[in-house]
């Protein structure tokens, strides 16, 4: 006499009863061209999101936030390297701040004489400037240039002047002058008008700790004149800036906007020269270059295609009933047309007497 095998629990009828997934047999799935578009695209736009997601997960996404600058920084760093097309004698570089202190800068700021190149700098484009720019576009654009750029020829009383350097001055409004002796401030050796050529090129003009991840808008960039006397203004409005990564170091900067303006001296109204006008903004940049751990990147990836997954497989089957009530020809004729394509075979029907009899001559063995 044959012993009945204990049931497992997972073959209770009444856990059955609790199944979320019912599953459906193969015979009985019917595919059409619809759902298959439908498939191709999801899995698309899937393989896009998951390489967004996983770009954000190994590259980190920059945070931006505002606030009144707290820092209580004295002094403040400027970095120069620009070339003047006329003989480094005849030029003079100075600072005069809102304090009413002059510095100056001949010999904080080295000037060699070298050749006027142009190379590729380009002329600030007033119609799109940087200064307008957003914050991603400028980090963008940043990510695209080179940290360091070509070094100009150095050639002993050049027709041109390279001047470059740094310094610190205070944290206040100042103004930068580069003008000729004779037409600026305190000197007293006239300059030839015939060698005045006040065209110049800036390859860095910046503020602070260099940071290759803030583009500043006049690096690289290049105005030209004809004439011996011109004015060249340049409107700085200077942001502290402090970047985060994602090991929480900080590095303390700046970074600007600017609005340049230049015009011929006429009936000696002004003084030719380049003028570089800055004013420290009171608000602070917080850059907080942030990333996901990975249980969050894992996490999110799962939410993310089974959402897309069911959402679609749910807005598919409602889409198909309604099309199936509005035009029930076409959908009718797709669905014969599959039936016919696929083999089908019915489940084997089992007669509750059969089954009674099996149940009643186990019990008789019994």
């Amino acid at each position: 006499m044959e012993e009945e095998e204990p049931r497992s629990i997972m073959d209770l009828p009444a856990i059955r009863e609790f199944d979320a997934f019912p599953k459906t047999l193969p015979n009985y799935k019917q595919r059409s061209s619809r759902g298959g578009v439908l498939t191709v695209f999801v899995a698309c736009l899937i393989l896009v999101l998951i390489w967004h997601e996983l770009k954000e997960y190994l590259f980190g996404e920059p945070k931006y936030s505002f606030l009144v600058d707290p820092s209580i920084a004295h002094s403040l760093g400027i970095n120069i390297d620009l070339t003047v097309a006329m003989p480094c004698h005849y030029l003079s570089v100075d600072i005069k701040d809102a304090v009413g202190d002059r510095m100056y800068m001949n010999q904080e700021f080295k000037k060699e004489g070298t050749h006027f190149d142009i190379g590729d700098a380009k002329r600030i484009d007033h119609n799109n400037s940087t200064s307008e720019l957003s914050a991603t576009q400028i980090l963008h654009a940043s990510k695209k240039g080179q940290t360091f750029g070509k070094t100009r020829p150095l050639v002993p009383d050049g027709p041109a002047c390279r001047i470059y350097g740094n310094t610190q001055v205070k944290k206040v409004t100042g103004n930068l002058h580069i003008t000729t002796l004779g037409h600026g401030y305190l000197s007293w050796e006239h300059t030839d008008h015939k060698l005045m050529n006040l065209s110049h090129v800036i390859t860095e003009f910046s503020f602070g700790q260099f940071f290759p991840k803030i583009v500043q808008p006049l690096d690289n960039s290049v105005e030209l004149t004809d004439k011996p006397f011109h004015i060249f203004q340049y409107f700085i409005s200077v942001v502290p800036t402090t970047y985060i990564d994602r090991l929480g170091r900080q590095l303390h900067t700046n970074q600007y906007s600017v609005t340049d303006m230049s015009r011929p001296v006429e009936h000696g109204q002004g003084i030719p020269g380049l003028f570089f006008k800055y004013d420290m903004e009171p608000m602070s940049l917080i850059l907080h270059e942030r990333t996901t751990s990975l249980i969050q990147f894992l996490v999110r990836l799962a939410g993310m295609i089974g959402g897309i997954v069911v959402c679609t497989g749910w807005t598919f089957r409602l889409v198909d009933r309604f099309v199936q009530k509005i035009v029930p020809g076409i959908i009718e004729e797709e669905e014969k047309e599959g039936l016919s394509q696929s083999d089908y075979s019915p489940l084997p029907f089992v007669s509750p007497l059969v089954k009674n009899n099996h149940s009643s001559s186990r019990r008789t063995l019994n």
